[in-house]
């Protein structure tokens, strides 16, 4: 993989390449981040269009482009296909009735159109373990909430702007909500410890796909 590299303060490096806003190549990246990190790696972090790596001292930009490079041969056997999960969920959200007066619809047009795209999850953020989820159908893009409110519940399926989301954990938002999931996204008690599994904390990952599917 052919990347380019960006110092981001004295001990961490911003990576950017077309390939990383491909939902198998994010798969692939943090699948091998776990499995086989590169030297002196701490943690690492994805953004929208990059991958943020921190250290826990100087690392030479030609090993990081060595490290990239030997993925080239994994990278051109992906498939496209990767596995969706399916997140069952409750369409009864506070926001429902009335996104489907702004976009002219009605709430059954619209859990129609938020459950049937396949969506990748671009990136984490906001709270631990919140999904950033492309693939929302242009017809729900709609402004985020003029006033915010103060407390969303763990669970809520909700959108805001051109991306989908599910909340983590009971936070204020000012996304709309649709609807609920009993699908645990974020689970803090599994992430005491010294050596903490992120696949048992967070339900989901960067370059995961996922369904919503309505009960």
């Amino acid at each position: 993989m052919k990347v380019q590299l960006s110092a981001y303060g004295e001990n961490a490096v911003l990576v950017y390449a077309d390939e990383l806003s491909n939902a198998p190549v994010r798969c692939l990246l943090e699948e091998r981040l776990g499995e086989r990190p590169i030297p002196q790696l701490l943690e690492w972090v994805w953004g929208a269009t990059n991958l943020l790596l921190i250290f826990s001292s100087v690392v030479s930009e030609a090993r990081l482009r060595a490290w990239f490079e030997a993925l080239e041969d994994e990278e051109e056997s992906l498939e496209s296909d990767t596995l969706v999960r399916e997140v069952p969920v409750d369409y009864s959200g506070p926001d429902l009735e009335w996104l489907a007066k702004e976009t002219e619809l009605s709430c059954e047009e619209v859990v129609a159109i938020h459950s049937q795209p396949v969506y990748t999850v671009r990136m984490m953020g906001f709270s631990p373990g919140f999904p950033y989820l492309d693939g929302l159908d242009r017809q729900l893009h709609v402004d985020r909430r003029a006033q915010p409110r103060q407390r969303i519940a763990a669970g809520s399926v909700a959108i805001g702007g051109a991306h989908a989301g599910i909340y983590s954990v009971a936070s204020p938002g000012g996304w709309h909500i649709l609807g609920h999931t009993d699908l645990p996204i974020f689970k803090p008690e599994l992430a005491l410890g010294s050596d903490p599994s992120p696949s048992q904390v967070f339900a989901l990952k960067p370059g995961d796909r996922i369904r919503f599917l309505p009960k």
